[in-house]
């Protein structure tokens, strides 16, 4: 499949995305392989190139996930914690950005997979402020020109009836890694991450997903590498990066039925928070999120969507057209 996307984001602008993903199972794979590329343009002048392969080799025994890219992305910087989200000021800054991740699991048990992780993350980021209007918003100088290496273990628990449109099961991950500068890198911390997704089929082919997650990452870690909302779809409804800190948590819910012919929809909300640490967090900081979808089976041999969400957040909304569900 070749998709034009085009691009709303709060966070890098309006633009178009152009997305190339191959779907196949080589010698009879029980899941498809895929591999694909792409890259997007924005009127902040943002840019990007991206390429990744997900493998099943030996009837599913072994899981190897690569991928890497690079661009530039004109972005906001909101400062760290909560209150500098809720704050909603920020300061433009300009990232320059190269990373690449890799990951080989192997089966330990039916359904469970182990395994270990490296991530690398090679930023430059440029201030583009002479004054800044608050002193929390000051990026320490060892951040602007630096190099994350992390590696550490990682699992996944699969019981998913598909690769990308399950109506029942559970899809579980987890990783642990350790940056460190013996790998190369300028910090030393950990980082944490677990995400546990379930569906359930409901009647006239509806399906209902959920999904908690939950972030760690310890002292010591730049910004660009804390939890924050705006990623891996926790939650939709937020500028990438307007709310992060060293601990964060999601949930959220999504109804999905068919609609006519290819099209679907969807609604969903959920709830999240950042903090320092998990202790920090209370009920007066929940962020909320909610949202309704459009979606076209793009795919029908592989259950393959097109993705378009409108969603709303704390005093915020965001508009996402992908590949794929969000979760």
């Amino acid at each position: 499949m070749v998709a034009p996307i085009p691009i709303s984001d709060p966070a890098i602008g309006n633009g178009l995305a152009a997305a190339g993903l191959a779907l196949y199972s080589p010698r009879g794979s029980e899941r498809p392989w895929t591999t694909g590329v792409g890259g997007l343009y924005t009127d902040s002048k943002s840019w990007a190139a991206f390429a990744g392969q997900k493998a099943y080799l030996d009837r599913d025994r072994f899981r190897v996930t690569a991928g890497g890219g690079g661009g530039v992305f004109n972005v906001d910087f909101y400062g760290i914690g909560p209150g500098a989200g809720d704050r909603g000021r920020s300061i433009p800054i300009e990232q320059k950005a190269a990373g690449g991740l890799a990951e080989a699991l192997i089966r330990v048990r039916p359904h469970m997979y182990a395994g270990l992780e490296y991530r690398i993350i090679d930023m430059r980021t440029t201030v583009k402020l002479d004054e800044l209007p608050f002193e929390d918003l000051e990026i320490p100088g060892v951040e602007l020109r630096s190099r994350t290496s992390a590696l550490g273990l990682a699992g996944e628990y699969d019981t998913r009836d598909s690769e990308y449109q399950p109506t029942r099961g559970l899809y579980a991950t987890g990783m642990w890694l350790q940056a460190a500068e013996a790998l190369g890198g300028d910090f030393d911390y950990h980082r944490a991450e677990f995400a546990l997704n379930g569906y359930r089929a409901l009647g006239g082919d509806a399906t209902l997903a959920w999904r908690g997650s939950v972030c760690s990452v310890g002292a010591g870690a730049p910004f660009y590498d804390l939890c924050n909302f705006g990623s891996q779809s926790d939650l939709r409804g937020y500028v990438n990066g307007q709310y992060r800190d060293q601990a964060m948590f999601a949930v959220q819910a999504e109804y999905r039925r068919p609609l006519f012919w290819r099209f679907g929809g969807t609604v969903f909300a959920g709830v999240g928070e950042v903090g320092p640490g998990f202790g920090d967090m209370n009920a007066d900081n929940l962020l909320p999120a909610a949202g309704v979808g459009l979606r076209f089976k793009a795919s029908e041999e592989y259950g393959v969507n097109i993705r378009l969400d409108y969603a709303w957040g704390k005093d915020s909304e965001a508009f996402y057209v992908s590949i794929g569900e969000a979760f």
